[in-house]
């Protein structure tokens, strides 16, 4: 939806242009559900593309054994929900879940909680104030189909895959950039550092070492895939001028139950930044910027165990494991304030 042939604030910010003036674009829509064949859409073609690649890769195995390597990406279920009419159909509105707690966790430093965002950048979403429950229904409902949609092109890919008889001796990673928030804590998209934004599907499989139906508790970063993939290719382990921070998880490959690391660590700035660690518990933030003492910081622990759906802040309630958690942290670097770099 070009608004009639306007640049829209997201065509602006995918392509780069007229950045300083956003807020002043016209909105595009939020969602739309076309009669439409797949390929009109770039999820579509980029499904259509990496088939034609794989063709290719089998041609040149055959020639002189040439390995390869494709990463194909999908925006889906990205926002807009912009999705062909059928996979819209395959989703009865009504019946699909709608966001258990909307309101921010008590306790909750301000920082912490994101109000609008990313999502009032297209229509009819309000700008300010709150969303209707009829459209907060209809955003659901293009989320699932969204998904759907870029289920079916992934399908397309694994079926050529094994059309071409690749599929026995080649690693398949699926993996998201993010979670994505529905409603729950009254947020919406991603940008904080609550679970439904930063928990993502990490799926592998490796012939010869994965099992068909295995899952694992294992906690993981996605930095984690590339050693990952270099140990299943026998590669040598990555080195490079910059720090490799992820971890091998290979050994959970091969055996659900074994672990690697027993946290996961992430960060996303807002005014403040924050810093957080996953075990599989907790998940403590903290709100301090680079350079202020650790005394001035604020901190957030969410127990999964007791209060799965973060409806309250235990950081006052749980200082030990504030402290053991805050320990782990400290033992990441210190950010950097941007513009500046570390010294050699």
């Amino acid at each position: 939806s070009t608004d009639g042939g306007k640049l829209t604030r997201e065509e602006a910010l995918f392509t780069n242009q007229k950045l300083g003036q956003i807020r002043s674009l016209p909105r595009g829509a939020a969602f739309e559900s076309p009669v439409a064949k797949d390929t009109d859409y770039a999820d579509g073609r980029v499904a259509a593309e990496t088939i034609l690649r794989l063709r290719a890769a089998k041609t040149r195995r055959a020639k002189d054994d040439t390995p390869f390597f494709i990463t194909a990406g999908f925006v889906r279920p990205h926002l807009p929900f912009s999705a062909p009419k059928k996979y819209w159909d395959l989703h009865d509105p009504t019946k699909l879940p709608q966001p258990m707690n909307e309101n921010p966790p008590q306790g909750a430093p301000a920082v912490a909680v994101k109000k609008g965002g990313e999502i009032t950048a297209y229509k009819p979403v309000p700008v300010t104030g709150k969303i209707s429950d009829k459209l907060k229904q209809t955003l659901i409902h293009g989320y699932y189909a969204s998904t759907s949609f870029v289920d079916a092109q992934i399908g397309k890919v694994l079926q050529e895959l094994k059309r071409l008889e690749l599929h026995d001796n080649t690693i398949i990673v699926l993996w998201g950039d993010h979670g994505f928030h529905l409603g729950d804590l009254g947020i919406w998209t991603k940008h904080t550092n609550y679970e439904q934004a930063n928990r993502i599907p990490i799926l592998v499989v490796a012939p010869g070492v994965t099992t068909a139906g295995d899952s694992t508790g294992q906690l993981a970063e996605t930095v984690d895939i590339f050693p990952t993939l270099a140990d299943l290719a026998g590669l040598p382990a990555p080195r490079g001028p910059q720090s490799i921070d992820g971890i091998s998880l290979v050994p959970v490959l091969k055996d659900a139950s074994a672990r690697v690391r027993d946290h996961a660590f992430h960060a996303y700035p807002r005014k403040t930044l924050g810093r957080a660690i996953r075990t599989e518990r907790y998940r403590l933030v903290e709100w301090r910027n680079p350079g202020q003492p650790v005394s001035a910081a604020q901190y957030e622990l969410y127990d999964y165990q007791q209060d799965p759906n973060e409806t309250r802040n235990h950081a006052g309630q749980q200082p030990e494991v504030v402290k053991q958690l805050a320990a782990k942290l400290a033992k990441y670097p210190e950010a950097v304030r941007r513009g500046k770099r570390r010294p050699k």
